[in-house]
């Protein structure tokens, strides 16, 4: 039973995560700046709550289900992977704010279109 709620949980994380990502891009149009003058800006910070609790669901969630789950000989090998593994989304993450312009210029921030691409990549990881 544990371990169906366990999978149940991570389920639900998932389905949070993504109703978080979607609503993070609803102010966000292509060539536009968020500013806080838009009518629409909570929907960003609102969304942004919602993944951090289905990213600290999923935190929490993943490790308790993976002792339940794999071999004792194998928990080791797997957390290891586990943390590795969000080691390369906090890189990704970098990786990703590091090709946007600086915030003070927005202009530059217009022009590239790419604040669409960081707030939706979290999507992209969830398709896989």
């Amino acid at each position: 039973m544990i371990k169906k709620g366990r999978r149940r949980a991570l389920l639900i994380s998932a389905a949070i995560g993504i109703v978080g990502v979607c609503l993070t891009l609803i102010p966000i149009k292509f060539n536009e700046v968020l500013t806080l003058e838009r009518p629409v800006w909570y929907t960003l910070i609102v969304g942004r709550l919602l993944y951090g609790l289905a990213v600290g669901i999923t935190a929490i969630a993943t490790p308790r289900l993976m002792e339940e789950t794999v071999p004792a000989s194998w928990v080791g090998a797997f957390g290891a992977a586990y943390c590795f593994s969000m080691a390369v989304a906090v890189m990704t993450g970098d990786l990703l704010a590091s090709i946007l312009p600086p915030d003070d210029d927005t202009k530059a921030l217009q022009e590239t279109g790419l604040t669409p691409v960081v707030f939706g990549m979290p999507l992209l990881m969830y398709a896989i």
